[in-house]
């Protein structure tokens, strides 16, 4: 049985980079252009795109900080940061602050990703963060820590009609999403990480944790299921990264590229899978990827039939997940293939599906990838510092970092671009909202 692993929370442990370059206004720019990606020297010629750039051409979008901040982009305007998170349903924000209506209290509001508009809210006492929402977005989990105490967690639950659940646990806990089968108004479980070991003094140091099942109804926590055979419990606990995940709300399956580590100090790499009908499996990953020491990415296809699986070396290695889902098919990789050829300290990849292509960006280097062949077709130096990418469906991609937001046409034009408020650091994520 290929459980080998357990799991970090996937909303809140993005790893961030290096902070925003400053950034460039629009009309100073010089853009190379595109060539076929197997053409391209270790340095190739920059030649001058097109500058001319209306942010009225940027598709509407949020973009996700590490640190839990989002900026909403709508009609060519950014907006300003708010903290919270963006929902499962990549449709719904759940936004938090200060309350002014309970005195030391958090506010915390449902807003449609796609105009801002407001459609529910609630007051909650306690200084809360927002730390994972049910596939809908109807749900919301927030914690507060005991100041006094690292190793206990308030956990409150609520829904568009207020507080739903409230419990002290004396362990550290961080909620990471729910199960789909509801009871009520709440759904009947929630997944948390329970840490094993106090914090250090180094906050990027691995920490021993398992995953834990939250009884709604009880407030008990219990053990989650084999993902493939539902007789058994897991019970395991490990040293570890968290690195990237993705969530198929189509399938209600979450999955996490994770980095373990041995007493021994040895590694190894795997996608660790959490089934929102309480099951965990973990997906061994081919040797070539060299995931247990370099960054990677991973993305579902537009159908979320495949899952995609990408290296900082360069290599891609593709998931069915029929083959996951399925008990009597061994949910091994069914293909992987070296894309592109890059140093091994090339930067930390990032990784983007639309219709028709795959989009990595790493370092100031984007890529457009085939998903047939798994092979790079297109390559583009750009003057940024790319943390976070996207891919319309006109093969256009949308890169963040260094300050700034752009769409770039695969022949190396700049279409439209915007600035980034100037304190909002490193991007995590970009959710489109026209999807």
């Amino acid at each position: 049985m290929k459980i080998r692993c357990a799991h970090l929370a996937a909303v809140l442990l993005v790893v961030a980079g290096c902070g925003a370059d400053a950034a460039t206004s629009t009309g100073s720019i010089v853009r190379p252009r595109a060539v076929a990606d197997a053409t391209v020297p270790s340095s190739a010629p920059v030649v001058a795109g097109t500058t001319s750039a209306d942010p009225a051409d940027l598709p509407d979008m949020a973009l996700v900080s590490a640190d839990g901040r989002i900026v909403s982009v709508r009609n060519g305007w950014v907006g300003a940061a708010v903290t919270g998170l963006v929902a499962a349903d990549d449709a719904t924000l759940i936004e938090t602050s200060p309350s002014t209506a309970t005195p030391g209290g958090t506010t915390v509001v449902w807003r449609r990703l796609s105009d801002g508009t407001e459609i529910g809210r609630t007051d909650l006492q306690g200084t809360l963060t927002a730390a994972a929402t049910d596939l809908l977005g109807d749900v919301v989990a927030l914690t507060r820590p005991n100041p006094h105490d690292s190793a206990a967690t308030e956990i409150v639950i609520a829904t568009r009609d207020g507080e739903a659940f409230r419990h002290v646990y004396d362990s550290e806990l961080l909620p990471e999403g729910f199960s789909n089968a509801f009871t009520s108004n709440l759904p009947i479980g929630m997944f948390v990480i329970e840490y094993l070991e106090p914090p250090t003094k180094d906050p990027t140091a691995p920490r021993r944790y398992r995953v834990r099942v939250l009884d709604t109804a009880t407030g008990e926590l219990g053990l989650p299921l084999n993902l493939r055979d539902k007789s058994q419990q897991v019970d395991e606990d490990m040293l570890g990264f968290s690195r990237t995940h993705v969530t198929s709300p189509s399938n209600g399956l979450l999955f996490t590229l994770y980095r373990g580590l041995e007493s021994d100090e040895s590694q190894y790499a795997f996608v660790h899978t959490l089934g929102f009908v309480n099951g965990v499996w973990c997906l061994d990953l081919p040797g070539e990827l060299w995931l247990e020491r370099l960054p990677g990415a991973l993305a579902l296809s537009a159908d979320e039939t495949r899952l995609f699986v990408v290296s900082a070396n360069g290599y891609i290695t593709e998931f069915v997940i029929a083959d996951i889902t399925d008990p009597l098919h061994e949910p091994s990789p069914r293909r992987t293939e070296q894309a592109w050829s890059t140093a091994p300290n090339g930067g930390a990849p990032s990784l983007a599906s639309g219709t028709g292509q795959l989009l990595v960006g790493q370092g100031s280097t984007l890529r457009w990838i085939d998903p047939a062949t798994l092979t790079s077709t297109t390559m583009l130096d750009w003057d940024m510092a790319i943390e976070a990418v996207q891919l319309l469906d006109n093969a256009d991609a949308v890169a963040a970092g260094s300050g700034r937001v752009s769409r770039i046409s695969p022949t190396g034009d700049l279409i439209a671009e915007a600035i980034l408020p100037a304190d909002f650091g490193h991007v995590a994520r970009i959710v489109l909202l026209d999807r």
